[in-house]
């Protein structure tokens, strides 16, 4: 009776567990979670500052201060960051822009992705806007107080 119990146990667990993770689309999450802009939190800190992405719906991208970037698009395939646009240079010349970066960590407040696997391993920190300024001082605003 008791294997038997355990059994039926099992079978509901498994049963709701398959109930609330029926049409979830990790793919869909993470482009959700994406949406909003994401700045670089020691750029934030040293100089007061917010730079680096606003990804839109439907594919759209912005750079936030970052004036020699025209970012155009982004997307997700295989849990890589793809966003592409143009660059321009030291001469003022444009150029595509493109880059690949595999999503290491994604959630509410932070994303983290990494460029280049090999050594030396490159890896980027970004925090969302809406969270930054509640936790990150910067040391601009920490020299004024002294």
């Amino acid at each position: 009776l008791k294997n038997r119990t355990m059994k039926n146990v099992f079978v509901v667990i498994l049963l709701v567990s398959s109930v609330f993770s029926y049409g979830r689309n990790p793919q869909k999450e993470m482009e959700k979670k994406l949406i909003g802009t994401w700045c670089n939190p020691y750029t934030y800190e040293y100089s007061g500052e917010l730079k680096g992405f606003a990804f839109k719906k439907g594919g759209r991208c912005e750079a936030v201060n970052v004036p020699s970037l025209d970012l155009k698009s982004w997307e997700i395939k295989d849990g890589a960051l793809i966003i592409k646009g143009f660059m321009t240079d030291e001469t003022g010349e444009k150029e595509e822009y493109e880059t690949i970066e595999r999503i290491l960590k994604l959630n509410d407040d932070t994303l983290r992705v990494v460029s280049k696997e090999s050594s030396p391993r490159v890896t980027f920190m970004y925090m969302n806007a809406k969270v930054i300024k509640e936790r990150i001082t910067p040391q601009v605003q920490k020299r004024k107080e002294k």
